[in-house]
């Protein structure tokens, strides 16, 4: 069983983590896909500074996965559990299910960020996103 897990540092990204290690622990051949995603939301950046210092910002999102991914590889150590941390750029929801895809993931266990209902169907929101993009099941941990 393979489970990709998109960690931002949150609370609720923390919590899918343990709640993926919960799954994991019933597998003997399972493993943990932790994934942060960057882009220039995330980042902060603008359009100009994206083009002008791609090399910075590349440097910059390195820095910001590893600070996202931080707690969830320490929760995936202790549970000793098998698994794999990646940092990449682009669209968040995009991403995350073309990962699923090419990694032949069984499973995407992910946070909420907690916008309540109608916030999240105004501004939409990225597990709904992922929920539509992904061709397996998505869980959204709250």
């Amino acid at each position: 069983m393979k489970i990709i897990v998109p960690v931002a540092g949150s609370a609720s990204a923390n919590r899918a983590v343990e709640h993926a290690l919960g799954l994991a622990g019933k597998s003997t051949d399972a493993e943990i896909i932790l994934v942060n995603v960057q882009n220039q939301q995330t980042l902060e950046v603008s359009d100009v500074s994206a083009v002008i210092s791609a090399d910075d910002d590349r440097e910059a999102a390195a820095h910001q996965s590893k600070k996202a991914l931080r707690r969830a590889i320490g929760l995936c150590r202790k549970a000793e559990v098998q698994f794999e941390a990646l940092a990449e750029l682009g669209p968040v929801a995009e991403t995350v299910a073309r990962l699923a895809r090419e990694l032949k993931a069984d499973q995407i266990v992910m946070g909420t960020r907690g916008l309540g209902a109608l916030r999240g169907l105004v501004l939409g929101s990225v597990a709904a996103n992922v929920i539509r993009l992904a061709e397996i099941p998505v869980t959204l941990i709250k």
